[in-house]
């Protein structure tokens, strides 16, 4: 049950100087100050934005572990006195230690204090694969009064955790992400905008059905910058249930704050672009094999 009818969720695209966490949560500071002064209630931070990109890096797993162990060792305490603070809940991504590799992950931070972690569920290509171990478990989080998923950069091509968090009666879901290019081939003027650009029609291809059949906002939060060998676009974009997009920032660091509006959920959830209640997993996952 949403406590009111209305919520403001900010979406901010920041730079994360690569290995210094502490740096990077004053940043993260900032910026949710400067969300609060917007009236944002929620605030969503890229993929890896505590740590910085290091599987984009020439860090050694020496090194970069020293770094994710600073990161844990701060960031929950220092996330849960801001949010306390300015009574706001953030998803702010970060790289945790794993044992030998590591975790890239979303910490969930709400007025009351710690939420939950998400770990990217699904890697993308060798480097990650190397890196990282992926998550294990999908939480829905409930804060605040509004109930959204978690996914972080490639797990936007995966709708199953879109219809998983819309069934248990998601408004919205926040995705960090890490989309870059390599940084000797950004174009001489270095302001990301072809490849903010390129981003945002990857996401545009995908996101809008997820928001109808799911009767969802998305928010999507990209990097800003260098860091390490990568350049990041600087991008954020917001997803109405209808599928439009609602409000967007490009290229660069920089903020949106959009409204939530509870009778539009509503009125998407009524509507027959909403699938929810009509799904029968039960048919899909044992089909009829015929061959000839």
């Amino acid at each position: 049950m949403m406590a009111s009818d209305t919520t403001r969720v900010a979406t901010v695209a920041m730079h994360s100087v690569m290995g210094h966490p502490q740096a990077n949560l004053a940043r993260v500071e900032e910026w949710t100050h400067k969300a609060h002064a917007e009236g944002a209630r929620f605030a969503l931070f890229p993929e890896e934005c505590i740590t910085g990109s290091m599987n984009k890096s020439d860090l050694t797993f020496e090194a970069a572990h020293k770094i994710s162990a600073q990161a844990a060792e701060k960031s929950v305490q220092f996330l849960e006195s801001l949010c306390r603070k300015l009574q706001m809940t953030l998803v702010v991504g970060t790289i945790e230690p794993a044992e030998a590799r590591f975790r890239n992950s979303a910490l969930i931070v709400g007025p009351t204090g710690y939420l939950a972690t998400f770990s990217k569920l699904h890697l993308p290509n060798p480097t990650e694969r190397e890196w990282f171990v992926p998550g294990s478990s999908f939480p829905v989080v409930t804060s605040q009064g509004w109930t959204f998923g978690v996914g972080i950069c490639y797990d936007l091509r995966f709708p199953e955790i879109f219809r998983t968090a819309a069934r248990e009666r998601a408004d919205f879901f926040l995705l960090p992400v890490g989309g870059s290019g390599a940084a000797d081939k950004i174009q001489s003027d270095g302001d990301g905008s072809e490849q903010a650009q390129h981003h945002k029609a990857l996401a545009m291809q995908l996101l809008p059905a997820r928001a109808v059949d799911n009767a969802l906002y998305i928010f999507y939060a990209n990097q800003s910058g260098r860091s390490g060998n990568a350049w990041f676009p600087g991008l954020c974009l917001a997803i109405d249930p209808n599928g439009k997009l609602i409000d967007e920032h490009l290229p660069d660091e920089g903020m949106i704050v959009t409204e939530v509006k509870g009778t539009a959920l509503s009125k998407a959830r009524a509507s027959g672009g909403y699938t929810v209640r009509e799904v029968r997993p039960e048919v899909y996952e044992a089909p009829k094999i015929i061959r000839e």
